[in-house]
């Protein structure tokens, strides 16, 4: 008989986009299935913040950040809803490169899988000039599930 695979931390990246929806819907099924706990993960873009912010002050560069982080913080708040109180879910947001972040965070809360979306809020066209998830796939040891888009 073969034994069980053990799954017990998952981090979910989600952006607010459809396909990271359906991830996070994904997440929460195995979560349920597995006895996991899930890590809904937001990265503000750094680069992001710059390039919305080239032409303000200080001041302006903080407002759009607080802003992104906000932002983060209802995509997190919107997933960890997803799982309606059945598997135990935590939410994080940070700033700085989203590649780095997912794996620094997957290597700091132990993972044991990460799941995301095949095509993020920058959408299908950036596939092709190399998406975060690709980054992702490439860069960590901890095994990655890509979603594709939801069923239309």
């Amino acid at each position: 008989m073969t034994e069980r695979l053990r799954i017990k931390r998952l981090l979910v990246p989600v952006d607010g986009s459809e396909c990271s929806r359906y991830a996070a819907e994904h997440a929460v099924r195995i979560a349920a299935e597995y006895g996991a706990e899930i890590v809904f993960l937001h990265a503000v873009d750094e680069v992001v913040v710059s390039q919305l912010a080239q032409h303000d002050s200080d001041d302006g560069r903080a407002l759009v950040r607080e802003r992104l982080l906000a932002q983060g913080q209802t995509f997190t708040r919107d997933a960890a809803r997803l799982a309606g109180g059945r598997v135990s879910c935590r939410e994080e947001v940070a700033e700085g490169d989203p590649c780095a972040l997912i794996c620094e965070s997957a290597a700091a809360s132990d993972a044991d899988l990460i799941i995301m979306g095949k095509a993020g809020r920058r959408g299908t066209r950036r596939i092709l000039m190399g998406s975060v998830t690709r980054r992702v796939i490439e860069s960590t040891d901890v095994p990655v599930l890509v979603v594709a888009h939801p069923p239309r």
